[in-house]
């Protein structure tokens, strides 16, 4: 052997990169690059995209997630997928390493998350890419093959969050350094608390539990009084998924 490794050329040791990096910018300068020299203005801005730009932009994404998983995949020298996060107000793409997938996708099936890994462990990191999307109330995976074939089984359902939420209380999901968390709100005490989504090597997820502390102590303790139960329950009922799941 002359110390390189057969193809796929890609190593298997511990990674020191994060489990989840935001690639946006650079897939939409990719984008960018790939369309037409008169559209290039309006692609500057995707918060302007409209319905007429529906074509350009479904013709050069998935050129530009495929190149760009390529790149991740050279520079960090392991596998992963290309995670499209549409959001109410904004898109997120994420790399998303091999193993924590499962992590991020917290939301879909235990059948998708196995779809999911099943593809990021079969698909050729040197020229295809396994990209996730995930929509509202759903997952889609597509392996996007070398020659530009895309292999899917099409949108299957997400998970709901498991408990129905009081009347004044609202959540919104967040991402920093690849941990995800689901962020709680009262309408009256602002901001309750958040729940972290932490990778472990042993049980797959880890729940962390932060209260958001008030202008006073008192009223910490009326938001705790508040976020507790709902936090217990949202645990409680996950790590049962996971369970389940295994």
């Amino acid at each position: 052997m002359n110390g390189l490794c057969s193809p796929p050329c890609v190593m298997t040791t511990e990674s020191s990169y994060p489990a989840a990096v935001d690639v946006t910018p650079s897939i939409y300068n990719r984008m960018i690059e790939r369309v037409p020299e008169e559209w290039k203005e309006r692609f500057q801005d995707p918060l302007k995209w409209d319905d007429s730009m529906r074509e350009q932009v479904a013709a050069v994404l998935l050129p530009a997630a495929v190149e760009e998983a390529i790149a991740q995949s050279r520079v960090r020298g392991d596998r992963g997928a290309i995670l499209y996060d549409q959001k109410d107000l904004e898109t997120i793409i994420y790399y998303i390493s091999q193993g924590n997938t499962d992590t991020v996708l917290w939301m879909a099936t235990p059948e998708t998350q196995a779809e999911v890994n099943g593809l990021v462990e079969s698909y050729n990191p040197e020229s295809e890419a396994v990209v996730v999307m995930v929509g509202a109330g759903t997952v889609q995976s597509m392996w996007v093959r070398e020659n530009g074939k895309i292999e899917t089984s099409g949108a299957k359902s997400t998970n709901s969050l498991p408990i129905r939420l009081p009347q004044e209380v609202t959540m919104a999901t967040e991402e920093e350094e690849g941990v995800y968390a689901y962020r709680f709100n009262h309408q009256q005490l602002g901001e309750l608390g958040r729940i972290r989504l932490i990778p472990s090597a042993t049980s797959r997820l880890e729940f962390e539990t932060q209260v958001t502390p008030g202008e006073s102590e008192a009223q910490t303790q009326e938001k705790e009084a508040v976020f507790a139960p709902i936090a217990e329950t949202i645990v409680q009922r996950l790590k049962q998924a996971l369970a389940e799941g295994d």
